[in-house]
């Protein structure tokens, strides 16, 4: 098929996954997962390679804008709650599900921490968007659950690069390379800016575009989750930003509007219901019922004691939601041979299915978290 026609199928139905979501009042990319999955499994079009670049850049697009809303502030005061949070919401079910598919399915020991992992983890990319439609992001509680999910991201990230990657100096030295260059970066762009202002090739919003382009590249040199990295960025170029509130809104309209539906799409399209069978079903329903409620549970644990009221359910349900680094572990695991095709399309299910089950179950708890949250009152 070729790309023009695919291409026009795929803008449609992500217009109509977009019109879908309005109407019935969930998340705009679960319905995007859903659209990816259709048209993986239900039309011919191919692998999509020229996708790719356009979901990458809209996943480093949606963390960078989640950094650009985050309270550098109000992070640090709410540090050791954030820490606590994430360590309890990523640790407790990485341990139980590894020790499950190990001594019950009979996993090797590497495949089964790797299983861990991928269940494990929370993503950053459809927690942000959730916090931020259910207005909690500008409150303390909603900074603090982003700060929380970060440390999830980064704790899966460091956990799974320690464990298969290795980390070696040559990493760690370009890391803080790295952060060096983010810190004047943000500086440097701002002179560009004041020296280019009023010209009429749109240079602020190139200079951001070229940013994110770099990310996804520094990323693969460094071994750092492009997802973290991007949202490290985003806080960097938050004071920037500020600045000019016209270039926040044109890069808004082009990551939410074009390349973030992209991104979401790209992840349903991986779905291959060819391969599920009754054992991938079993398989799919006991591993997810154990990362589910382990993974409810440990951030319930956390966060009802530092909460006040129905905080908490929000966030045992939104910490459900796994896509981003999820599926990068999946994959991992597969390209690795860790775990065999089966296993991985199990694991796919799982992450897409709990992100599903998280969105429809927290509808039911707008009024009762928004009181929760006017209120903003810490027991501790």
């Amino acid at each position: 098929m070729k790309i023009q026609t695919e291409s026009l199928i795929v803008s449609l139905l992500i217009i109509v996954a977009g019109i879908g979501a309005m109407e019935v009042g969930f998340s705009s990319s679960i319905f995007e997962i859903l659209a990816g999955t259709f048209a993986s499994n239900f039309l011919d079009l191919g692998d999509l390679g020229w996708m790719e670049f356009l979901a990458n850049l809209g996943l480093l697009g949606l963390m960078f804008f989640a950094g650009l809303e985050t309270d550098p502030e109000l992070m640090k005061r709410n540090f050791l709650k954030s820490l606590f949070i994430g360590a309890s919401s990523y640790f407790f079910p990485l341990l139980v599900v590894s020790v499950v598919a190990h001594f019950i399915l009979g996993y090797s020991p590497k495949a089964s921490l790797l299983i861990g992992i991928a269940l494990s983890t929370t993503s950053l990319a459809l927690v942000y968007p959730l916090l931020k439609e259910k207005g909690i992001l500008k409150y303390p509680t909603g900074q603090t659950l982003l700060a929380a999910a970060m440390i999830v991201d980064i704790s899966s990230m460091l956990t799974m690069s320690f464990l298969f990657e290795g980390i070696n100096l040559y990493n760690l030295l370009f890391a803080v390379s790295l952060v060096l260059l983010l810190v004047r970066l943000p500086r440097w762009g701002e002179r560009l800016f004041n020296r280019y202002a009023g010209n009429q090739i749109e240079f602020k919003t190139r200079f951001i575009i070229l940013v994110l382009i770099a990310l996804g590249f520094l990323s693969e040199t460094v071994h750092i989750n492009e997802a973290v990295l991007a949202f490290t960025t985003g806080i960097f170029f938050a004071e920037l930003f500020k600045k000019d509130r016209l270039i926040e809104k044109k890069i808004r309209a082009i990551i939410f509007g074009f390349l973030a539906p992209f991104f979401f799409f790209k992840a349903g399209y991986s779905v291959k219901l060819s391969v599920v069978s009754p054992k991938v079903i079993l398989l799919s329903l006991f591993l997810g019922s154990i990362a589910f409620l382990t993974k409810y549970a440990g951030t319930v644990f956390a966060t009802a004691s530092l909460f006040k009221g129905a905080v908490y359910k929000l966030a045992g349900l939104f910490f459900n939601m796994r896509l981003t680094f999820g599926i990068v572990a999946s994959i991992f695991g597969l390209n690795s041979g860790l775990i065999d095709e089966e296993t991985y399309v199990a694991l796919l299910l799982i992450i897409v299915a709990t992100s599903l089950i998280s969105s429809v179950i927290s509808k039911g708890l707008p009024h009762e978290v928004e009181e929760d949250l006017l209120e903003d009152i810490f027991k501790i």
